[in-house]
């Protein structure tokens, strides 16, 4: 573990409950539950809150009800982000469209921008009180008698001790907090596939379209201001070859050879750089003396299934309450930090292993093709598709041969 002694320069006072390192999907929303719960958060993120990242953008729908448990979607839906009502998967030219459902209502999901989203989950931690330093860089860690004791930090006024009963790593997939730790991976399957997305105008779908072409998945999400984030995912063998613009011309023309995506795209216009992303599949341990992971500082994998945002609010769920059992007494403040752990793992290894095989892309066979041509001929099995792909409960009653994954069973 690496730390520096818990001295007096720059030192900010009495501890403060908890600081949390990295202010995004993960680290935000529970600077927000533990304020409102009435304990003392500092937040700090090396960014100014709304810094745009890499990012699926898709809020899929355990996500979405997460947000609606907090009283967040009408915060969202004034960023204008606009709701996605229906879905239309191509598998080789085997189709299956619907609106998703979910207790009888529509299952309303969202692709929002992370300059709104981000800059939207600080501004409600901080209306419940919790304080974010922007601009600030983690250096070291306070440690003493063997627990970590707070952070070392410099920002625009320079270092700052912040010392707090439990750090809290929210920092991404390439955690600071994690490495100072010394975090043990306690798996490692590597980068699997790689993607580029850009921005288009002039694009009308009226919801999410996937389209999948051999081994490359091409998404298109509606976003912020008029816009649609279109995806390209492949596998890294095919990657770009050198050069400066060497990225947009395998994006580019990758999307054209599918002639159902260059018909969408026709009217549009590309309107930023591609961005890449190659995120390799990994989990570290969650937690140890006086520190804790959250988001994809723990547990990262390929964007291939869409779950990140979705992961990062369930982890600030269940981490708030076991920090407050216990910063509040209710339990070894360890014990409730293993319960987190363990809750997560539960709720991850499986989609970890189902995405890391998604992420290989693998031609999908053909008696998959045929399960999925008999269920877009089937519209109670196309609604059971169509609602497992946002992360629904299918209908209990559905009777469907073609499994309703992400990317289905051959990939």
């Amino acid at each position: 573990m690496c730390f520096v002694a818990a001295g007096k320069m720059g030192n900010e006072g009495e501890p403060c409950d908890v600081v949390i390192v990295g202010a995004r999907c993960a680290g935000a929303p529970l600077g927000m539950l533990l304020a409102e719960r009435g304990y003392t958060v500092e937040m700090i993120d090396r960014n100014p809150a709304g810094t745009d990242t890499v990012s699926t953008h898709w809020i899929r729908w355990p996500g979405v009800q997460q947000l609606r448990a907090w009283g967040l979607v009408p915060a969202l839906e004034k960023t204008g982000c606009p709701p996605i009502d229906r879905a239309s998967l191509d598998f080789e030219g085997r189709v299956i469209t619907g609106a998703p459902r979910a207790g009888g209502a529509k299952a309303t999901t969202y692709a929002p921008r992370r300059i709104e989203l981000d800059a939207m989950l600080v501004a409600q931690a901080r209306a419940k009180g919790a304080r974010l330093r922007e601009r600030f860089a983690v250096t070291g860690l306070l440690v003493e008698d063997g627990r970590v004791a707070g952070v070392r930090a410099t920002g625009p006024d320079g270092p700052a001790d912040l010392r707090a009963r439990v750090v809290v790593g929210a920092d991404g997939r390439n955690s600071t907090v994690a490495r100072l730790v010394q975090s043990p991976v306690l798996e490692d399957r590597g980068i699997l596939a790689r993607s580029l997305y850009g921005y288009w105008s002039g694009v009308t779908e009226p919801g999410v379209r996937v389209v999948f072409r051999g081994r490359c998945g091409i998404s298109l999400w509606p976003t912020n201001n008029g816009l649609c984030v279109v995806s390209l995912v492949f596998p890294p063998d095919q990657a770009p070859g050198s050069g400066r613009t060497a990225p947009a011309e395998f994006y580019t023309s990758s999307l054209r050879e599918v002639p159902e995506v260059k018909q969408a795209l026709a009217n549009a216009d590309l309107v930023s750089e591609p961005r890449a992303a190659a995120v390799r599949n990994a989990r570290r341990q969650a937690h140890g003396p006086g520190w804790v992971l959250a988001g994809d500082a723990g547990h990262h994998k390929d964007p291939v299934s869409a779950q990140g945002i979705s992961d990062a609010f369930a982890d600030a769920g269940v981490l708030a309450g076991a920090l407050d059992a216990g910063l509040s007494g209710s339990v070894g403040l360890d014990q409730a930090l293993a319960g987190y752990a363990t809750t997560r793992d539960a709720q991850r290894l499986a989609a970890f292993a189902y995405t890391c095989e998604q992420a290989e892309l693998r031609p999908f066979g053909a008696d998959f093709l045929d399960d999925v041509a008999r269920s877009a001929a089937d519209e109670q099995a196309a609604a059971a598709f169509v609602n497992t792909f946002v992360g629904c409960e299918a209908p209990a009653d559905a009777d469907t041969d073609a499994d309703a994954g992400w990317l289905g069973e051959s990939h």
